[in-house]
């Protein structure tokens, strides 16, 4: 099961554009602000993966923008690629078969848990080496990373995406498609101003 190629980090990334990225968020610090702080994680969970450069290709999963438009963080990223249509599931079955097809290990993460690191990033990637998934859970009900040792077709069926229940039907799928799995440990999406005020109390940034 263990790869020898250089795993691919799969970052979803969207141009912040205000009333296109973080609307859940936005519902509670306006379109602009939210675009704004959107701007800046994509900058910090990055920087946060560089450590594992160039043990790891860190690719950029783009939607809301052309290329060009992501030039301020070309320095972060080893490869770009143009989301396709789809819901989430489709997107992401997309990039795992990019990545697969290429003879790497994949892993994706968003851009909504700021406390990801490049520690995850090498624990995700050591367990891949003896298991076929791995998944970051987020305490929402979702994950934060999803990764495979190798290309499983229909992975990604089957999923409430954006959902409480979303890894449960993942680990479900899992299970059917008699896959090994393993888990890291558990962080905070932040999708609203209240995970938004969570996160900042958590790093001490306002009381």
């Amino acid at each position: 099961m263990q790869n020898s190629s250089v795993p691919f980090v799969i970052v979803f990334l969207k141009y912040p554009v205000p009333g296109k990225v973080k609307t859940r968020l936005a519902d509670g610090i306006g379109a602009i602000a939210a675009a704004d702080l959107y701007r800046d994680w994509i900058g910090l969970v990055l920087i946060n993966l560089q450590a594992d450069r160039p043990t790891i290709r860190i690719v950029g999963y783009f939607d809301g923008g052309t290329v060009e438009q992501f030039a301020p963080w070309f320095p972060l990223v080893d490869d770009w690629v143009t989301q396709p249509a789809g819901d989430l599931g489709e997107r992401l079955a997309f990039a795992f078969e990019w990545g697969h097809a290429r003879g790497s290990p994949v892993i994706a993460v968003g851009t909504d848990c700021l406390e990801l690191n490049s520690t995850h990033i090498t624990d995700a990637i050591t367990r891949l080496n003896d298991h076929d998934a791995v998944f970051g859970p987020a305490t929402d009900g979702g994950y934060y990373l999803v990764g495979s040792s190798r290309l499983v077709v229909g992975f990604f069926l089957g999923i409430r995406w954006s959902s409480s229940s979303t890894l449960a039907d993942h680990l479900v799928r899992c299970e059917r498609l008699g896959l090994s799995v393993c888990q890291l440990d558990e962080l905070a999406d932040i999708d609203t101003a209240d995970d938004w005020l969570a996160y900042q109390q958590r790093k001490g940034d306002c009381r």
